[in-house]
């Protein structure tokens, strides 16, 4: 093998066949890059999408474009314009087109080898507006219902609800209100941070497309709150002061509590009762008690959970008060009522309570009524009603007060004495009691029905 290449004539050979292979590749590509005539052919491709590039959409609204598709007719090698991934691609540039309606020229871009025969249309006719941004304040509507009867708040939104809305100018005066939902069914606590996404609406509550919201979700807070009912607190006193000692003061540093609960628990709360012991007095004048509150039966919770109750008490001492008017209550239209005893329709009751109450007590602060409701014509022993003031009480517990009325039919008060008849004693008295215009008869009785407690006079 060496002597063969050692061989001068054998390596020229070699060489020779290695140029005229050399030459023949080069030969044979230049000449199958001229397709012959009856290569060539042509093709129409329809529905060719016209893709836009250079649009400014941060600053304009394409608002219309037409056409959007297009024809062509190619011409190249069978090969080339029946491929099976053909780059065709039709451009608009609207890199320098306003806002305004123009014809923007057509151009494309072709596979390697095929060229353009015709494109229809070559323009695209455009129409591009300005983009406007307006503030708007955005709200919130909450949809559903929360669990356990909870108050829904005013739902708060953060930055106050303000927001940006970008539309065409042609666009923008149909916004009219930007508004997010929050379904809020069966919740049982307040919203906090809950981010709603947001859409701008005509006046007719239509979603108006294309709106750009900025943000386009806000965070939002829902406060909720137990229902409750506001009542006032009542105090009862139980058990005993130290003997020789009287109220003057009992009260606790609220009116009022809070009850909170759904809406049927509450129909039936209307007060709120404190028991307070006054045989844990401590003494000598004032103690001040600290109760724990207990919601009510069927509520949840009340507010405050507890109160001070502070107790004043003060050497027991004793007043007579004289002439109270006695007065008539509830007397019939039917019957003319009397008071006999006492006399003079007036009482003394003998109180008792702290020295410095008793000081201030006077005759105007007690009333004493005697109820003739159901009564009959007669005479009847009533027991009278008796209000005193605060922290006053009857020294003996009211004894035996009586009160002694006289009921009389209007219809027997009428004067049947006969004509001419000269005996006028107990006729004319008879008469007299029942004019209109004499002491005690009907015109005082109707003042005295009205529960005045000044109205009582000597008969």
């Amino acid at each position: 093998m060496d002597k063969w290449f050692n061989n001068n004539t054998i390596a020229k050979i070699i060489a020779l066949c290695i140029s005229i292979i050399l030459w023949a590749m080069v030969h044979l590509d230049s000449t199958t890059s001229l397709p012959s005539p009856s290569q060539v052919k042509s093709k129409t491709i329809n529905d060719v999408t016209v893709e836009v590039v250079g649009f400014d959409d941060k600053s304009y609204v394409l608002t219309s474009m037409e056409p959007k598709t297009v024809k062509l007719e190619v011409r190249g090698k069978r090969t080339d314009i029946t491929s099976f991934f053909p780059d065709y691609k039709v451009i608009l540039n609207l890199e320098n087109v306003g806002p305004g309606t123009t014809n923007v020229p057509l151009t494309y871009e072709l596979p390697a080898g095929v060229e353009m025969v015709s494109i229809e249309p070559s323009t695209a006719r455009v129409t591009i507006e300005e983009k406007q941004t307006k503030s708007f304040t955005a709200s919130v509507q909450l949809k559903g219902a929360p669990e356990g009867g909870l108050q829904v708040g005013t739902p708060i939104l953060e930055q106050d609800g303000l927001v940006a809305v970008t539309l065409p100018e042609s666009e923008m005066k149909r916004v009219y209100k930007v508004e997010g939902v929050l379904d809020i069914s069966g919740i049982d606590d307040s919203v906090e941070g809950k981010s709603v996404k947001l859409r701008a609406y005509d006046r007719n509550g239509r979603e108006i497309p294309g709106a750009e919201i900025s943000p386009s979700s806000i965070k939002v807070d829902v406060p909720m709150n137990k229902l409750y009912k506001t009542v006032p607190l009542a105090i009862k006193q139980i058990g005993q002061l130290p003997s020789g000692y009287a109220l003057s003061e009992i009260k606790a540093d609220v009116e009022g509590v809070a009850v909170y609960g759904t809406k049927e628990s509450l129909q039936s709360i209307n007060s709120y009762t404190i028991n307070v012991d006054l045989s844990q007095f401590k003494g000598p004048n004032t103690t001040e008690y600290s109760l724990d509150l207990t919601p009510p039966k069927g509520s949840e919770k009340i507010e405050p959970s507890s109160v001070k109750v502070v107790v004043k008490a003060a050497p027991l001492g004793v007043k007579v008060v004289n002439d109270i008017p006695v007065t008539i209550k509830n007397q019939s239209g039917q019957h003319t009522a009397k008071i006999i005893t006492p006399a003079n329709s007036k009482m003394s009751l003998t109180l008792q309570g702290a020295e410095q109450v008793l000081k201030a007590v006077k005759t105007g602060d007690i009333t004493i009524t005697a109820d003739v409701s159901g009564l009959g014509p007669g005479v009847h022993t009533v027991t009278p009603d008796i209000v005193l003031p605060k922290f006053v009480t009857l020294a003996d517990g009211g004894g035996n007060l009586q009160v002694e009325i006289e009921i009389k039919d209007n219809a027997n008060s009428v004067n049947t004495t006969p004509t001419g008849t000269e005996d006028s004693g107990d006729t004319g008295q008879e008469t007299k009691s029942n004019s209109p215009d004499t002491g005690i008869g009907s015109g005082q009785d109707s003042s005295e029905g009205t529960d005045n407690p000044g109205s009582g006079k000597e008969p």
